[in-house]
């Protein structure tokens, strides 16, 4: 439950300290003293966003911290999610400075905005008089109908479901997407792919055929040179080989260590040409002109040249990469139109199946809807709404929404024999207002919150019914802490502690105070709530009557 309030430097508070009670609080004041303000600023702590505007003084930071007990809510995991230390007080803070910018805490640890706003939302519930506009909404509608019939599981794994189904819906229409872009492409890239198949491309080959390319056109010119080499080598008694061995004789025959030396190093110069002499022949001997030959490697050579400049390729790796990355669109083309015809089955398949589990969810709801109609009534007759009566009418159909496959409309009958008619259409702001609390009466049964904020949801109620309505709020206090907003006596004198909000002049300026009332303080207050400013006597004992119960 909430424990305290302070606020400080926020619209027309300069510092504020509030502290609430078990069961039923009632905060009380004239319009415009800053009830709603208080309440703006519990939603920062809470998580809304913040606006530099709010602070009364724009030179120092505006500080919000609300406290809370926690123990008992199994609250554990929602800590543990956002790694936070559990504590069973549990602090909020809200700090926003001159610059605009906001800090949020938790226990005095750092936080964001979504983990503030998500613990808080497990903490306390806000209740205005706009939220009856909520009935008229159809995930309101379908929420309160669901969590009653205690179908909120089933709508939950449905709304899962339904969620994949999208998904794989938005996958296809994607596929379908890429599949269109690649068809247009298709045709194309299957001609350059066929085009750079036939080519054959390898990567040492461009080198490997200039070579070749290179010696066909000189064909000619290098037998004759290698023709000419070989007769200079070994060709006749005056060649290179002939002369080396008679000078080689030479030397040996004179015996000396001078002679012999000189003797080897001219039989290694004959080893070499000897050796050279071979290779001349074997040259001469291997290389022809071949035209025809000569007329194929230009054409291949010129082929990769024309292909490394059609896709502005540096080398035949480039044009095997190419190559590489058309075949993988093109087999992907291929695969996708597959993965496509697989997921159309797949999604047909999955909204039978929805649509099977929405059926059911539609009959347990018109199987329970009666009961919790009736619950309603019942509610109603005791605020003044005897002759009225609910009904959650449910239209199925064929076509799956985020709910199933019904058609919800909460429609109100109010008088005997008059027919059902749209809530939005038949019911005045005062009947909106009792059967929005006779529905969150039932709710809270179902959904235990730690606290629960109602912000002047009586408007358009008066009298005895006000007292009933009171009453109901009791009910609701008897398990969890309920703050209530009101100008109505008959509420006001129901609270088990009491807050009085009204301004107060602090020289040039005005500002939102805050005291809890006891006492003549309270009796007096509850007079005025009836009388108005004057205070008479007649007030004061109605509002002691009030009190008594």
């Amino acid at each position: 439950m909430l424990i305290s309030l302070k606020v400080k430097n926020y619209a027309l508070i300069s510092d504020v300290d509030m502290h609430f009670d078990k069961g039923m609080n009632i905060i009380t004041g004239e319009t415009g003293a800053g009830k709603s303000i208080l309440i703006g600023a519990l939603g920062l702590a809470l998580g809304k966003r913040a606006d530099i505007s709010s602070l009364r003084n724009k030179e120092d930071k505006c500080i919000i911290e609300a406290t809370f007990d926690v123990r008992g809510y199994a609250l554990q995991p929602i800590f543990n999610e956002h790694d936070l230390d559990y504590e069973e007080q549990t602090i909020l803070r809200r700090e926003i400075t001159s610059s605009g910018k906001s800090r949020s805490f938790i226990n005095d640890t750092p936080v964001n905005l979504k983990s503030l706003e998500e613990l808080g939302a497990n903490l306390i519930e806000i209740h205005s008089q706009h939220d009856n506009l909520q009935l008229f909404k159809s995930d309101f509608q379908y929420y309160s109908l669901d969590i009653l019939a205690g179908l909120l599981e089933d709508q939950k794994a449905y709304a899962s479901d339904l969620k994949t189904l999208k998904k794989d819906k938005i996958t296809l229409e994607k596929y379908r997407q890429q599949e269109s872009e690649l068809a247009k492409e298709s045709d194309f890239n299957q001609f350059l792919f066929d085009e750079l198949a036939a080519a054959k491309l390898e990567y040492i080959e461009e080198v490997e055929l200039t070579a070749e390319q290179e010696l066909l056109e000189n064909a000619e010119d290098l037998i004759r040179t290698f023709n000419d080499a070989d007769q200079l080598v070994s060709g006749s008694e005056i060649a290179i080989t002939s002369q080396l061995q008679e000078l080689r004789a030479i030397l040996k025959s004179q015996k000396s260590t001078i002679t012999l030396a000189i003797s080897d190093r001219v039989n290694s110069v004959l080893i070499e040409m000897q050796d050279i002499a071979h290779e001349v022949a074997k040259n001469a001997e291997h290389i022809e002109v071949n035209p025809e030959r000569l007329t194929e490697v230009n054409e291949k050579l010129g082929l990769i040249f024309n292909l490394k400049s059609k896709h502005r390729a540096a080398d035949i790796m480039e044009l095997m990469s190419v190559r590489n990355e058309l075949e993988q669109k093109l087999n992907v083309t291929e695969s996708l139109s597959g993965e496509i015809a697989i997921l159309e089955q797949s999604i047909a398949k999955h909204e039978i199946t929805l649509l099977t589990k929405a059926q059911l969810l539609s009959k347990k709801r018109k199987k329970n809807a009666t009961q919790i109609e009736q619950r309603i009534d019942n509610l109603l007759a005791q605020l003044g709404m005897q002759h009225s009566r609910i009904q959650f009418d449910l239209v199925e159909s064929n076509e799956l929404n985020a709910f199933g496959c019904d058609d919800l409309t909460i429609k109100l009958s109010s008088d005997k024999g008059n027919l059902f008619t749209d809530l939005k259409k038949s019911a005045s702001g005062g009947e909106l207002a009792r059967i929005n609390l006779s529905l969150k009466s039932i709710l809270a049964d179902f959904v235990k919150m730690p606290s629960s904020i109602y912000d002047e949801i009586d408007t358009g109620v008066s009298g005895e019914i006000a007292r009933k309505v009171g009453g109901m709020m009791q009910q609701i206090a008897g398990s969890q802490q309920v703050i209530v907003i009101t100008h109505l006596p008959q509420i006001a004198s129901l609270g088990t502690n009491h807050l009085f909000v009204y301004k107060s002049e602090n020289g040039q300026s005005v500002e939102t105070q805050v005291r809890i009332l006891t006492g003549d303080e309270r009796i007096n207050e509850i007079a005025k709530m009836i009388s108005g400013d004057t205070l008479t006597a007649h007030a004061v004992e109605q509002s002691k009557e009030l009190l008594k119960g």
